[in-house]
């Protein structure tokens, strides 16, 4: 196994609100190796952006980050860095696609000017040939005419237009680590596949380590070396992408694949499975295993006890 880039241990991030607090993220460790490609797989409120924006030291108050967490890139621990030490990672060492791509552009510089910013702080790369290798990332995402998109504001383009650009941004400078949280949510199918073959083929010919958060397991199970499952803030299992695909052992997993709509599977007299019962709300207190209420093999201990993580799997019944 190759060493890790980055090692996330015992990360909990909380949010303090007027009358309780959310603990988003609980106790998460994990680890993320040379070229490996990690998936990030649970529904909304699962905690997946929260672990993101937290390994980037992107929580704002009233959220923070407990003191015992760790994230350490190549050795060193991100909790330990300056604000300018953090400027100079983000964009260039670790890279992120955001979720919501209409609010991470300025309106007011044109797309192509702000993707050649990152090449100009972090690469040292004049504004001609910033602008230059701007339009030619837009043309790697398949945004067609990118020459002349380049100088479009984000409000003249679409959202899967702003969706490929933030991704030519987040791989402009070439990182480390490219965080890429649900970057294909609001692309058609065809440019789906493009961008997950453009992001496989930049992992695969630079080295770059790659988180792919998603809510979609159909989505990854050709595309991920290993996938962690999170719910409630908490890892579920994680392991092999073939073994969590083929032979989950947490209900939890099992559900998820259950919900994957396949070619051919309404043609009978099966339904479309959905899981029962929805994820805890933000701040509710849970005794047990979080996934108690809507699992299948649940018993007494399971409402009473939560379950460790062990062997890749917090589950007493897996």
């Amino acid at each position: 196994m190759k060493e890790p880039v980055l090692e996330v241990k015992n990360l909990t991030t909380r949010f303090h609100l007027i009358d309780h607090t959310v603990t988003a993220v609980n106790n998460v460790s994990f680890t993320l190796h040379e070229n490996e490609i990690l998936g990030i797989i649970g529904e909304s409120g699962s905690g997946k952006s929260v672990t993101s924006h937290s390994i980037l030291r992107l929580i704002e108050e009233p959220g923070t980050i407990d003191k015992e967490s760790r994230i350490l890139f190549r050795g060193r621990d991100i909790m330990q860095m300056s604000e300018r030490e953090m400027r100079e990672i983000r964009g260039s060492r670790i890279s992120m696609i955001f979720q919501e791509p209409s609010a991470s552009f300025n309106p007011l510089f044109s797309i192509g000017s702000q993707i050649g910013e990152s090449l100009r702080i972090h690469m040292g790369t004049d504004r001609k040939s910033a602008e230059k290798e701007a339009a030619r990332l837009m043309e790697l995402v398949h945004i067609p005419n990118a020459d002349r998109k380049a100088s479009d504001y984000p409000f003249q383009m679409s959202g899967g237009m702003l969706q490929r650009s933030m991704t030519a941004m987040a791989l402009a400078c070439t990182p480390d680590i490219l965080i890429a949280d649900e970057p294909t949510t609001a692309l058609d199918v065809t440019t789906q596949a493009q961008i997950l073959g453009l992001i496989k083929e930049k992992q695969e010919t630079s080295g770059m380590s790659v988180i792919f958060i998603t809510h979609d397991l159909a989505l990854v199970e050709d595309f991920c070396h290993r996938i962690m499952i999170m719910y409630a803030g908490r890892i579920m299992e994680i392991g092999n992408a073939s073994d969590i695909i083929h032979r989950p052992r947490h209900p939890y997993t099992a559900d998820l694949l259950r919900a994957i709509l396949r070619p051919g599977m309404l043609k009978g007299k099966d339904s479309l499975f959905s899981i029962p019962g929805k994820v805890p709300s933000p701040g509710e207190i849970i005794r047990g295993c979080a996934y108690a209420d809507r699992c299948s093999r649940c018993t007494g201990k399971c409402r009473n006890q939560e379950p460790e993580l062990t062997g890749n799997v917090r589950c007493w019944n897996a």
